[in-house]
Formats: structure tokens, sequence, C-alpha cells
């Protein structure tokens, strides 16, 4: 079984939020340094909540243009063409305030005028003609955690990880249920990860469905799967079950939704706190 993260204090999220503001670029070294002073947090809890302020931070202050991809590439060559040749890409992330990843995208946009063979380039860097563009690139994905091709890859395979999880701990207590593909198959649009076959109750309160979100719980996305997600599940299935394995903000359990709609944690239950049903006591 899974240890449970308890709820964290706004206060100590907030204090992450302003340190994370002072951060020099937004490279692994400087999330490491974030992580070196809340080494007592979990690393998954910790690195979930970067993920999400550096997504925030680009969505606000990165702007895609023919023009910001010319500016971008005529720092670029500045820098290639000194005496301080090498990580160049990293220099302009820490001087622009951009991910490495987005700086190398945008420099692929302005050589390419394909934008096809612009992403073809950013997902396999051996088709990038010029050598020492290849390599900057390449080093420039490599050491961005959070965008990226390989950033991609990893983000998908802990979600998929953990709904696997998820899985492994219904069928070792004998829950039976339909997942996604079979719900989909009948009909439904949004769907949650499980749809239990028979309905139980973890600590009292009556589970019908069980989502799986392998992140920390802050209230941007809580809000935002609120609407587009787990409402519907509610309205079609009934009240369930929302854990956020790496943890969540202590002000969710306070919203009118939990332990009315869905209840929240941050494990699967424990066995003492399960009540399983048969049909003939519904």
């Amino acid at each position: 079984m899974s240890q449970s993260i308890k709820p964290m204090k706004v206060e100590v999220y907030n204090a992450i939020v302003e340190d994370f503001k002072k951060l020099a670029s937004f490279s692994r070294k400087s999330e490491n340094e974030l992580k070196k002073k809340y080494k007592h947090l979990p690393a998954s809890t910790l690195g979930s909540i970067i993920s999400q302020l550096v997504q925030r931070s680009m969505k606000a202050s990165y702007r895609k243009s023919p023009s910001i991809a010319s500016k971008y590439y005529d720092l670029y060559e500045t820098l290639m063409n000194g005496k301080n040749k090498g990580n160049v890409i990293m220099k302009l992330s820490e001087n622009q305030g951009i991910s490495p990843a987005l700086i190398a995208r945008s420099l692929l946009q302005n050589v390419y005028s394909d934008s096809t063979m612009a992403k073809k380039c950013f997902k396999d860097t051996s088709l990038i003609e010029d050598p020492d563009l290849a390599y900057e690139v390449f080093l420039g994905i490599m050491n961005d955690n959070q965008y990226g091709p390989y950033a991609d890859v990893i983000k998908q395979s802990i979600g998929l990880e953990y709904e696997l999880r998820l899985e492994q701990y219904l069928r070792s207590m004998n829950i039976t249920f339909s997942d996604e593909n079979v719900l989909r198959s009948h009909g439904y649009d949004k769907t949650p990860d499980f749809k239990l076959d028979v309905p139980i109750a973890v600590d009292g309160f009556i589970v019908h469905w069980v989502e799986s979100k392998a992140l920390f719980g802050d209230e941007e996305n809580h809000a935002g799967y609120l609407k587009d997600q787990l409402t519907c599940y509610w309205n079609r299935f009934g009240p369930g079950l929302v854990i956020y394995w790496f943890g969540y903000l202590e002000t969710l359990d306070l919203t009118p939704e939990v332990n009315n709609m869905f209840i929240l944690r941050s494990s699967f239950p424990t066995k003492e706190s399960i009540t399983q049903f048969k049909y003939d006591e519904i």
C-alpha cells in the first residue's frame, strides 16, 4: 500500500511559490537548488509543484510569433559567434526567462519555414542539418524537465504508472470495475479512470468511481478538473474518489464539493477504511 501524504499547508505552498519566482532559470540545475531547500518534502510532490509553476509561468510570458523566433535566433547567432561558444540555449534560457526546450523550439521555427519539419527536428535532433544547432537543441531538450518530447514521454509514463497501480489495488481487493475503454465503448465521452461495478464505502463515504491524478493538487488545477471532468462524473455516476498521488493543498478539503460530490486522498485507502457491498445490499 502506498504511503499517504498529508495535505500541504498553505504557508508551505506559498513559500515554495515565492522561492520559485526567485529562480534564475528553468533548468534542471535551478530546480535542484529548490529541491535541496525543501528536501523534507517528497521529491514527487515538489517536482509536481515546480512543473505546474513552470507551465503557468511560460503560459504567461512565452509568445509564439515569427518576430519572437527571429529575435531569439539573432541572439543565438551572436552568442555562437562569440568567444564563449557553448551551452548557448541554456544561456538564452537564463537571460530570457524562457525554458530551454521552448527556446530550442523557437529557433527551429525560425530556421524551418515548414512547421512540420520544425516539429520533426524538435523530436529528432539528428534531422537538423546544422551540427552546432543540432547539438544545442539536444542539450536544451535534455536539460528541460517540463517541455519537449522527453519531458512529455516521462509525464505520460508517470500517469500510466499510477493508473496501473490503482488498477492493481482494486484487483487485489476483488473490487470489480469498468475502465475508460469499456465506458467509452458504451458511449460515454467523459469517463473516470475506473467506474466500480458495485460501489464501496471509504470511511463511510459511498464511492462509485475512482480517478487517478499523478500530480500535486492545488486550487488552480483542481478547479479545472472540477469544471471539465469531476462534475460530469458526479452527474453521471454519483459520488467518487479522487486520488492526488503527490499530495494536495489543504484548502481543497474545505471546498463545497469535497465530501459531497467526491472525497480526496493521496493514496489508495487502507483495507480497514473500505466497506465492500454485494449486489443485493445496494
